[in-house]
């Protein structure tokens, strides 16, 4: 009679430890690599440009002009009708809004400057172009990133003053 080898299984114990590795793993990485400025500023600007896509897209769609508004404090910005009516978000129910210091991964990111022909928002017409163009300053700890949008045309741009 031939002897049969043990297979090699996991254990519970053997799972648990590793789930506990990859949680100590999870806890010293992920404020690790958000809490770089490179890191963390890059994402609130693309995520800026792309939500200023979005409602110069849907100003296009409606054929209405709509606004992104800018907080006066520097923590985020909101989308808005020519009338002050928020926007419907573009993933979830509620207002277009964003706010830095509600989202972990931005927490500490300012919208530091903003200059749009005197006005703390950036407006596109009835066809998606840019009404009231000029730029954004974002920062986070000792970066900065301006985003830029072009008159007329709305194109959207983000460079690295540093």
């Amino acid at each position: 009679m031939q002897q049969r080898t043990p297979t090699p299984r996991f254990t519970f114990l053997g799972l648990i430890l590793l789930l506990a590795g990859f949680t100590a793993l999870s806890v010293v990485g992920v404020p690790w690599w958000f809490g770089r400025a490179e890191v963390t500023l890059e994402a609130a600007a693309e995520l800026l440009a792309a939500d200023l896509q979005d409602v110069q897209n849907r100003a296009a769609l409606r054929s209405e002009r709509l606004e992104v508004r800018f907080d006066i404090s520097g923590a985020g910005y909101e989308a808005v009708t020519a009338t002050g009516s928020p926007l419907l978000s573009p993933v979830g129910a509620g207002a277009f809004k964003r706010r830095y210091g509600d989202n972990a991964v931005f927490r500490g990111v300012q919208v530091r400057r903003t200059s749009f022909q005197g006005s703390n928002a950036v407006a596109f017409g009835r066809m998606g172009e840019c009404l009231w163009y000029g730029q954004i300053e974002l920062a986070f700890k000792d970066q900065v990133r301006v985003i830029s949008i072009a008159d007329g045309s709305g194109t959207i741009l983000i460079s690295n003053p540093n």
